[in-house]
C-alpha cells in the first residue's frame, strides 16, 4: 500500500492549522462554518486536523468565501505553487433591457426649450412609476414587466428636469431619484451591480436637491442594495446606519419615515449577517421588526416593500447567513406566503429557505422551493447567483439527479 510522504502531511496540517486560525478570527463554530461550505462538521474538523486534503478549487473557493479570504495562498500557501487560478461565473445571462437602460445612464439629454406644463407632466410621470411598481409586484416575469418602462421613464424624466422653469426644479429633482430609484432595483436584480451602483449614486444625487429626508432615505435604502450586491458589506452597512440616523428625527410625527427606517435597518442586519456577526444583525432585526409592529400588519412600502411579512422573510434570510440553516427552516414555517403582497419578494423568500434547506441536508425539501418559487416568478430563478448555486451543489451532491431537478437546472440556465 503507498504511503503519503511525511511532508505533504505536515502540509496538510499547515493549512489546516491556517484554516481554524482564519475561521476563529472569524468568530465561527465548527458547525457554521462547515454548513456555510456545504459541509459537514466532521469534514472540517478533518481538515483542520491535516486529516483531510482541500485539493478540489470550488471546495477551497467557497471555504474562501466564508473566511473572508481573497488570496488562497493564504489557505493553501505552497500548494499553489506560484500559479494563479481563475474562476469564472459561466454563461452569464444579460438582461434585453440593460443596453436600452446603459444608453440612458451614460448619454445626456440636451434641452431644446422650456416647457411651460411641467406639474402636468410631472404627475404623469409620477403615474407611470406606480404602475410600474404595481407591475413588478404582481407580474410572474417582473423583471420583464419593469425592464420593459425603465428606460422610457429615465429618459422622460432627464428629459422634463432639463426643460423645466427653475421653480419647478426641486420636483423634478423628487420625480428624478423616483426613476433612479426604480432603475437601480431593476439593475440589481438581473445581475448588473456596477451599472445598479451608478442608477444608485444618480439617485441619491437628485433627492439631496430636494431636502426631502424620507426621499433621501429612500435612495440611501438603493445604494445600500447596490451595494450589498458588489459584496461591499462595509460600505453598505455605513450607508444604511447613516441614512437611519438622518431620519431619526422625522419618526415620532411621519410613517412614511418610519417604514423606511425599518427598511435600513433591515439591510444593516443583513450586512451584520454577511459579515458573519448575529448579535449585531439580530439587534437591528429587533428595531425593525418593532417598527413593522407600530406600523400595523397592512403596511408594505411599495418600494421597499417594508411590513410584517417582509421582517420575517429576513430572519430567515439572516439564519441562512450565520450559519443555522435549521433556524431558518424553522423560521419559515411560520410565514404565511400568501401575505407577502410581490410576487418577487415571494420567490426570492423561497430562494433563501431552499439555501437553508439544502444546507441542513433536506434536498427534497430545497427542490420543492426552488420550483414553488420558479412559480411566483421564473425571472427571480433565472436571474439569482445564489439560487443557481444551490442548484449546482445538488446536481454535484447526487449521483442520478433527479428528471425534475436537471428540468429545473435548464430553465434556471445553470445547464444550457
Amino acid at each position: 500500500m503507498a504511503t503519503e510522504p511525511i511532508e505533504d502531511r505536515g502540509l496538510d496540517r499547515r493549512v489546516g492549522q491556517r484554516v481554524r486560525a482564519l475561521r476563529l478570527r472569524k468568530g465561527l463554530g465548527l458547525r457554521a462554518c462547515a454548513e456555510l461550505c456545504g459541509r459537514t462538521e466532521e469534514w472540517l474538523r478533518q481538515v483542520e486536523r491535516g486529516e483531510q486534503r482541500l485539493d478540489k478549487l470550488s471546495t477551497l473557493v467557497s471555504l474562501a468565501g466564508v473566511l473572508g479570504v481573497r488570496d488562497l495562498g493564504l489557505i493553501v500557501e505552497e500548494r499553489l505553487q506560484g500559479m494563479t487560478c481563475v474562476v469564472s461565473d459561466g454563461n452569464r445571462l444579460r438582461h434585453e433591457a440593460v443596453p436600452a437602460i446603459r444608453k440612458v445612464i451614460s448619454t445626456p439629454i440636451y434641452p431644446i426649450e422650456t416647457i411651460s406644463e411641467t406639474p402636468a407632466k410631472i404627475e404623469g410621470i409620477r403615474h407611470r412609476l406606480t404602475m410600474a411598481w404595481s407591475m413588478w409586484h404582481v407580474s410572474a416575469r417582473p423583471y420583464t414587466a419593469l425592464g420593459g418602462v425603465a428606460p422610457g421613464l429615465l429618459t422622460d424624466a432627464l428629459a422634463l428636469h432639463r426643460t423645466a422653469e427653475p421653480t419647478e426644479r426641486r420636483k423634478t429633482w423628487a420625480i428624478l431619484a423616483e426613476a433612479f430609484q426604480l432603475a437601480q432595483r431593476f439593475l440589481y436584480c438581473v445581475g448588473e451591480p456596477e451599472l445598479a451602483a451608478r442608477a444608485a449614486d444618480r439617485a441619491l444625487l437628485a433627492a439631496d436637491e430636494t431636502d426631502n429626508r424620507v426621499l433621501m432615505a429612500l435612495s440611501a435604502w438603493t445604494s445600500t442594495m447596490a451595494a450589498l450586491g458588489r459584496s461591499e458589506i462595509e460600505e453598505a452597512r455605513d450607508v444604511a446606519e447613516s441614512a437611519a440616523h438622518h431620519l431619526e428625527p422625522e419618526l415620532p410625527s411621519s410613517k412614511a419615515a418610519l417604514s423606511v427606517w425599518g427598511s435600513l435597518q433591515l439591510f444593516t442586519a443583513m450586512a451584520h449577517a454577511k459579515s458573519r456577526r448575529p448579535a449585531d444583525a439580530w439587534r437591528h432585526w429587533d428595531r425593525a421588526n418593532d417598527a413593522a409592529t407600530a406600523l400595523g400588519p397592512a403596511h408594505h412600502n411599495p418600494l421597499t416593500m417594508f411590513g410584517q411579512a417582509n421582517v420575517g422573510i429576513y430572519a430567515v434570510a439572516i439564519e441562512v447567513e450565520t450559519g443555522r440553516s435549521g433556524a431558518a427552516v424553522d423560521r419559515a414555517k411560520a410565514i404565511e406566503i400568501s401575505t407577502i403582497p410581490s410576487s418577487n419578494r415571494r420567490a426570492q423568500h423561497l430562494l433563501d429557505l431552499a439555501r437553508g434547506q439544502l444546507r441542513h441536508r433536506d434536498s427534497d425539501g430545497a427542490l420543492a422551493s426552488l420550483r414553488l418559487s420558479e412559480t411566483y416568478s421564473v425571472e427571480t430563478l433565472m436571474f439569482s447567483p445564489p439560487a443557481k448555486q444551490t442548484i449546482v451543489e445538488m446536481i454535484e451532491a447526487s449521483r442520478r439527479p433527479s428528471p425534475t431537478l436537471l428540468d429545473l437546472a435548464v430553465r434556471a440556465r445553470v445547464i444550457a
